[in-house]
């Protein structure tokens, strides 16, 4: 009898520290999708907001700077200077246009 409550009680504790470390990782993995990667230097608003909250509030300042560039008559997309939305990889011309669209949304 003993045996086999030694037996289910590893079995438990091996299951449930397997399970603790599984659902770890998943969060780990979860959380490394809203760090940035690309603007990590420097003193750009991207870069800024990068420091603060990672790519949401990265997110929200480019989408403020896009929207503000309209209001002044120029436009831009996210493709301006994203070649791949899911992993934010810039263009070949994205840090030129990136400049354009500082100057023509005025944040600094």
């Amino acid at each position: 009898m003993k045996r086999r409550f030694a037996t289910l009680a590893t079995l438990t504790l091996s299951l449930a520290l397997g399970s603790a470390v599984l659902l770890r990782a998943g969060g780990a993995a979860a959380g490394d999708e809203k760090k940035c990667t690309i603007a990590v230097k420097g003193s750009s608003p991207t870069a800024k907001a990068c420091a603060k909250g990672g790519r949401t509030e990265a997110k929200a300042v480019m989408t403020k700077m896009v929207k503000t560039a309209k209001k002044n008559g120029v436009k831009y997309e996210c493709s301006s200077c994203h070649q791949d939305m899911d992993t934010y990889e810039l263009s070949k011309d994205a840090v030129e246009n990136y400049k354009k669209l500082q100057a023509a949304s005025g944040v600094k």
